[in-house]
This record gives C-alpha cells, structure tokens and sequence, in this order.
C-alpha cells in the first residue's frame, strides 16, 4: 500500500509539474532578425522549434536548467548557449555569416595549365587519384546527421524542415552504379507560417494538379528524398575517376604551401536558348594530396526568345512560390536562372577520411514578360553528429525511408 501510495504521489507530481518557458531572439551581424533558425536543447532534440519572421523563439520543457541550446541557421556558423540564459529577459543571440560558397569558386580566371603539358597535369591526378584510394575507406560507414533545408522566395521564408537521420554509405555499391547511400530518418520537423501551410495544403488538392503528379507527391517524400540526395551528391572519389582522363578540361586553380586547388570545368551552350556550366574544385594538401575540402559550382540560364505561357498545374506551382499578394492567372515564361554550390568538408578518423558537414545553396530567377521576376533561394546543410566505421552494415530494405511522419510546427 506505501508503494502505491508513493507511485501516486510521484506520478500526481510530474503530471502538475509545470514546464518552463524559454525564449530568445536570433540576428545576424548587422542586427537584422534570422527567420527559420532551429532551436533545439542538445539533451532532448525533439523538443526543438524554429525563429519566426522577427527572430523571435519560444518553447516549453522540463529540462536541467545545466543543459545547453543549439541554435543553427544555414550560411551561419552554430552557437550553443546554457538553458539557463534563456529565462527573464528576453536574449539576443548573434550568428556570424558563414558563406556556403568557397573561396576558390571565384578564382576561375587565374588558372593556369601547368606549363600546358597534359604529361603533367595527368601524373598529378594520378596522384590524388591514388591517395583517394589510401584516403576513403571501402567498408560500410554509419553516420549520424542533423540535416537542415529552407527556402526562401521574394525575400519571404518559405518554410524549412529539419531532419535527424541515420546515413548509411556502401562503397562497393557505388562500383556497379547502384544507391551508395541509404537513409533512414529518427525525427522530422516541418516549420511554416499558418499561411504558407494553408496555400501549400490548397495547392495539394487542386483540381489542376494532374494525376500522375499527385500520384508521384503520394509515393515520393519530398523531404526525404531532400535530404537524402543532399549527402549522395559530390562524390569526391567517383568524379575524379570520371573525369581524369578529360586532361582539357582540367587547371591549376591555385598553389600555395597550405592548399593545392584542381579544377575541373566544362560547359554546353544550346544555341543560346540554353546553357550550362560546371565547375569543381579539389582542395588538396600539396604534399599529401589528400582532400581537405571539394566543392562543386553548377549554373544553368535559359532564354526563351518569344516566351512559353504556363497553364494547369505549371501556372498553379508558380503562383505556389510566388508570395507577393497578386495571384498570376496568366505568365509568359521568358527567362530561367539557376545557380549552384555544394562544399563539402572532411575530417581524419584512423587514418581515413569521412564527411564532415555539407552546405548547398542555391539562387533562381524566373522571368517572364512585363519584367514580372520571382527569385527563389534554397539553402541545405547537413553536420554529422558522429560515425561509426567498425562492424556496419547496411540498412535492411524495411530501415530505408520511403515516407515518414513529421511534425509540423507552425510559426507564428
């Protein structure tokens, strides 16, 4: 009877037991608010949340007030604060611009061709290409990463999602052309703003959405294909090995006694309606040349002289990222842009290289006649939390994730 009496008294306690409310405000370096940064205490993630427009954050928990709070944004470095500091007055955390873009993206034009011998430039491939072989381990690898995507068009945060996920890398499998990455995501959260959700669920059931579209968005999780294709893209090793013998293509980017910079760099123009052009670059210790950072630049125009009008659900998908309060009933597709860069980084564990932390961002512009313009600017990273190299396998078909419930928080 005691016990149960004590049971009671302990279970009557956690469930009037208040939680505590933190809140805070997030900005930048020039004091302007950073909307849709994640917000979440390291000893319990799931409880996390997402700044609003103004920057603001606020979320209950019963936690150690010892505890510590990440607060992450895309394009800025992380910052942890004590739980603590998150009650009374209301603390404004600065984050300090991180660029996505690396340095050696915008050197293009002091290239050199090594003395314009492909004798050269070929042995010194060779060599990369060997100490990637040393470098990059061919067992299964397990990683543990918090992955974070946002989108933002006309100036306005679109939505964001993040994603706890375990990542499972199989080298052999790269070999034959099969998937070399499998995901399996723990725990998801989708941020919007109630109007954004509410224009995202009409445009969902819209009567011009076809069937085949609405039949593919039930099959296919967006998110976790997001995620997913975030990790697989910029195989530093399978481009090399690709492209090595294409020695034209192939310069000196820049050489100092820290970094050797390769780069790659090809391009199509289709009658100028459309073109392309892509860049990589192997950031190498010059006397180990192993990688220390990769990263790939990707930009794409297209400039249709007479215009293509959108009708049906083309039409609907624009007016879905266009946010100013005009809804476009008629557009006449003239110009497209697209620009893009992936970094990745490496970190050295017994002897080999893994992946440190992704960074993806991306900038479009569509125009259409009467200078009608909407930009759209998605930002992507991923940090891992740990790796796990002894005794992996991979992922049964039942682990892989094909769709996966999230929680939507709504921001207000």
């Amino acid at each position: 009877m005691r016990r149960i009496l004590s049971a009671t008294i302990l279970i009557l306690t956690a469930l009037t037991a208040s939680a505590t409310a933190y809140y805070g405000r997030v900005v930048d370096d020039n004091r302007r608010p950073v909307p849709f940064a994640t917000v979440y205490p390291l000893d319990s993630i799931v409880l996390g949340t997402a700044t609003n427009d103004n920057g603001y954050f606020q979320f209950d928990a019963n936690l150690p007030e010892s505890g510590l709070v990440m607060i992450s944004f895309v394009g800025y470095d992380k910052k942890t604060v004590p739980l603590r500091q998150l009650r009374g007055d209301t603390m404004t955390i600065v984050l300090h611009e991180k660029p996505i873009a690396l340095d050696e993206t915008t050197i293009s034009a002091k290239h050199k061709k090594l003395k314009g011998k492909k004798k050269e430039m070929a042995q010194l491939l060779y060599k990369v290409y060997q100490q990637m072989a040393v470098d990059f381990p061919e067992h299964c690898t397990r990683y543990h990463v918090v992955s974070d995507a946002r989108m933002t068009a006309q100036n306005s945060q679109w939505g964001a999602e993040q994603m706890i996920a375990t990542i499972v890398t199989i080298p052999e499998a790269a070999k034959n052309g099969s998937d070399s990455v499998q995901l399996h995501a723990e725990h998801c959260k989708r941020f919007f703003n109630p109007a954004i959700r509410s224009r995202a669920n009409q445009a969902y059931q819209a009567k011009e959405l076809d069937a085949r579209t609405r039949k593919y968005a039930a099959e296919v999780d967006s998110g976790v294909a997001t995620h997913w294709a975030l990790f697989a893209f910029g195989n530093v090793k399978y481009d090399l090995e690709k492209s090595m013998g294409d020695l034209k293509h192939w310069s000196v980017a820049a050489e100092s006694p820290t970094e050797l910079i390769l780069s790659y760099k090809e391009g199509k123009n289709y009658l100028g309606i459309f073109k392309w052009s892509m860049t990589r670059n192997y950031v190498l210790n010059p006397k180990t040349y192993s990688v220390i950072r990769f990263s790939e630049h990707l930009t794409m125009d297209v400039n249709i002289p007479f215009g293509y009008r959108l009708k049906g659900q083309e039409l609907m998908l624009l007016n879905l990222l266009n946010m100013s309060e005009e809804q476009y009933e008629k557009f006449r597709l003239r110009k497209g842009h697209v620009d893009c860069t992936l970094q990745t980084t490496y970190k050295r564990k017994d002897g080999k290289l893994y992946i440190h932390e992704k960074n993806l961002k991306t900038d479009g512009l569509i125009t259409g006649t009467k200078k009608r313009t909407i930009p759209v600017h998605f930002k992507a990273g991923q940090r891992v939390t740990s790796v796990e190299t002894s005794g992996v396998k991979p992922l049964k078909k039942s682990q892989i994730t094909r769709r996966f419930p999230r929680q939507i928080v709504e921001i207000y």
